[in-house]
């Protein structure tokens, strides 16, 4: 039967598929229909193509299609799984091709990755190595495909004496297959003999990739090796060094940490990156050796494969040099960013059982190694590790431990400024709840982020700064919308006195030239309400492009275009607000926040000289109308401490306006800043008590007479009282 007659009969099947056990069914072999598909899309019919490839993928498993193609005359099958998709792309009506062509497309691939790691096939290739050349290079094609997998294998052929024959064959197969070899043959390479030894140097020289150097080091620096695989070495590794141009000559240990940072970096992006990584498990291999058991593969999730891989070589690099802290301070931040990143319910099983969390071994390094760790977090943007290393620094570190690190960089000082609510507030807690009695940069932020957490979760305010009072206006506009407090003004002095009546602030913006963007930049920097709040300048592109150069990076300032629309205006400002603000924080949260700051502040206010309570007045006022009952109650009783008039007068508008256990709690706060500063109430609010003592009854009572003696009223009142 010719091409042309087979074709119209499986087009016939294709069309209608009620024949079963007909020579019409028996044609439809998986190379019969791959021939069809081929032929089909070579000349444009894709109604054709699509019912042919729909046909395949029923009838045909991933191992028979594998075969059905690589035994196919036709042009490369990548080829014609494009074309396909092109014409599907081309006719909506057959936009089903796409979706063919990729299905086929993945399941050849699964194919040849599920083949091409096949132990038995493996092995048999290895042998097919010595056996002429065209067998040479189709095997080493195949070895190639199962790249790290074939790793354990050729090794044990290599040090197996009974296959000396296949030795160079095997040495120049690995150096053709290169980097997915580099990982297993470095992992091996210090305890092998020495004849492998040598040979494996040379092999991983040849591959040239550098992070073989820090497995040659090793040799060269182990007072056991052999002298003359110690020279074989030294030689493959200057060879290594010259053609990978590193610039100098470092310790085994130094190269395991400069390992262990590029991959940590690497892995900060995209764990996909790093050699070793497989996409099609999602997951990358570690490797281990013994001479008894050979290479191991350990299959590592992949959320976490580069941390794994940065946590060993930094282990590495402790075991050949135990006073390295860079070292450690990068263990400790690959193990928690491991933990934080491992899926629920998915198990490492790189990491020992008897290994203890990572937090033990954060808090076990002390605050110099944490320090570290929240440096490279802030910088990283990484809030989970961030959070992490505060909570170890909280758990381990004093007053001098925190506030005086022995460098320029102070991290605890810059997360106070960190984007995400939670890092800064867990920073404030730290510094707040060690209680330091000397002044160091950035006090000063500390209450400003108490205040902060006082607020209520869901009010934001906005500060507009503008050149004409009309964009001013219409910019308080597009923030309303958004569900801002917004005031604003044309100068910094315009809008100071309503700055201080705000309980906190949430974004500046800024439509005025980049000049004076760097100015209210600066001008705010220091200030603690405003130190920490994100500005978004709104300006033309070459503004913008000034700007940037002014100030270089930084999360705290952001462009875009001035405009018109309101929308595109409202895209902005939620964008610049969203990241500086970092993650949401939920209504418990909020008020876990907010009570542990009422108590900070509480006991900042009678056992600090460094931080200002005073400065969180407005906040501390606005509480009073919070929602929450246990936050006006704590807020009282820290503005029951703060010796001004404004803030007596607030405890006494609340004693004397709310009910119940409320009332009570105000009056008693009314009596401790009395007791402690006397009286600030006017003749209105004093008349007002005094009605309450004389129509109330019980507990009430004695809550409302403490406070009119408190405030050392006239005993006129007392006397009068008694003698009705």
């Amino acid at each position: 039967m010719s091409g042309t007659q087979r074709r119209l009969l499986g087009l016939c099947l294709l069309v209608s598929a009620s024949w079963p056990g007909s020579l019409l069914a028996q044609e439809q072999t998986p190379e019969a229909l791959w021939e069809d598909f081929n032929h089909y899309v070579l000349i444009a019919k894709p109604d054709l193509a699509l019912a042919t490839g729909q046909t395949l993928l029923k009838q045909a498993d991933n191992q028979a299609l594998l075969a059905t193609v690589e035994s196919s005359d036709r042009e490369a099958w990548a080829n014609v799984l494009a074309r396909a998709s092109k014409m599907g792309e081309a006719d909506e009506q057959f936009a089903s091709l796409i979706d063919v062509a990729k299905d086929l497309d993945n399941r050849i691939q699964a194919a040849r990755v599920e083949l091409s790691r096949d132990p038995e096939r493996i092995q048999a290739d290895i042998e097919l190595l010595a056996q002429g050349q065209r067998a040479y290079r189709n095997a080493t094609q195949r070895l190639g495909a199962a790249g790290q997998y074939a790793a354990p294998q050729m090794l044990s052929s290599l040090l197996d004496s009974d296959q000396s024959r296949l030795h160079p064959y095997i040495l120049s197969a690995m150096v053709t297959i290169g980097q997915p070899l580099v990982a297993p043959l470095s992992e091996a390479l210090p305890q092998l003999d020495p004849a492998p030894m040598s040979q494996i140097a040379q092999v991983l020289s040849e591959i040239g990739y550098p992070q073989a150097l820090s497995a040659m080091k090793e040799v060269l620096e182990s007072p056991t090796a052999d002298p003359d695989a110690r020279l074989a070495v030294q030689a493959a590794y200057n060879a290594l060094l010259s053609s990978t141009r590193q610039a100098a000559d470092l310790s085994a240990a130094q190269w395991h940490l400069g390992l262990g940072q590029t991959q940590y970096t690497t892995a900060t992006n995209n764990s996909e990156d790093l050699a070793g990584y497989d996409p099609s498990i999602e997951a990358g291999l570690v490797w281990a050796y013994g001479p008894k058991i050979g290479l191991v593969p350990i299959v590592v999730p992949g959320e976490v494969f580069g941390d794994v891989l940065a946590m060993r070589s930094a282990k590495r690099a402790l075991e050949l040099n135990d006073g390295l802290d860079a070292a450690l301070s990068l263990y400790l931040m690959a193990n928690l960013r491991r933990e934080n990143r491992l899926p629920p319910d998915t198990i490492d099983p790189s990491y020992a059982s008897e290994l203890q969390p990572a937090g033990f071994y954060a808090m076990l390094a002390g605050p110099d190694r944490l320090h570290d760790v929240l440096a490279r977090a802030t910088v990283d943007g990484d809030s989970e590790l961030a959070l992490d290393a505060i909570a170890a620094l909280s758990a381990t570190a004093g007053t001098d431990a925190l506030v005086n690190r022995g460098s320029a960089q102070q991290p605890l000082m810059n997360a106070l400024s960190y984007p995400d609510r939670r890092v800064r507030f867990r920073a404030a807690e730290a510094l707040a709840s060690v209680r330091p009695t000397e002044n160091f940069p950035g006090a000063h932020r500390v209450t400003a982020v108490l205040s902060e957490a006082v607020r209520q979760s869901d009010a934001r305010y906005a500060m507009v700064l503008a050149d004409d009072q009309d964009t001013v206006n219409s910019l308080l506009a597009v923030l309303g919308d958004l569900g801002f407090e917004a005031f604003g003004g044309m100068s910094m002095a315009d809008v100071g006195s309503e700055l201080n009546l705000v309980p906190g602030l949430d974004l500046i913006v800024a439509a005025v030239d980049s000049e004076m963007v760097v100015r209210i930049y600066n001008d705010t920097a220091n200030d603690y309400k405003t130190g920490t709040v994100p500005i978004l300048a709104l300006q033309s592109v070459e503004q913008q492009i000034r700007l940037g150069n002014a100030l270089g990076e930084t999360t705290r300032v952001s462009s875009a275009l001035m405009s018109d629309d309101a929308k595109e205006l409202s895209v902005a400002v939620e964008a610049a607000f969203g990241t500086y603000t970092g993650d949401g924080i939920g209504a418990d949260q909020s008020a876990e926040f907010a009570l542990t700051a009422l108590r900070l502040l509480r006991e900042v206010a009678v056992g600090s000289p460094i931080f200002k309570v005073a400065e969180a007045k407005p906040a501390l006022v606005r509480a009073l109308s919070d929602e929450r009952d246990e936050i006006k109650v704590a807020s009282a009783a820290v503005l029951a401490l703060i010796d001004e008039a404004d803030t007596q007068n607030a405890l006494a508008e609340a004693a004397l306006s709310l009910e119940g256990d409320l009332q009570l709690s105000m009056l008693a706060s009314l009596a401790d800043s009395a007791t402690y500063f006397g009286s600030h109430l006017d003749a209105s609010q004093t008349d007002r008590l005094l009605e309450l003592v004389n129509t109330s009854s019980g507990d009430l009572a004695i809550a409302a007479a403490r406070a009119h003696g408190a405030l050392s009223l006239p005993t006129a009142n007392a006397v009068q009282l008694l003698t009705q």
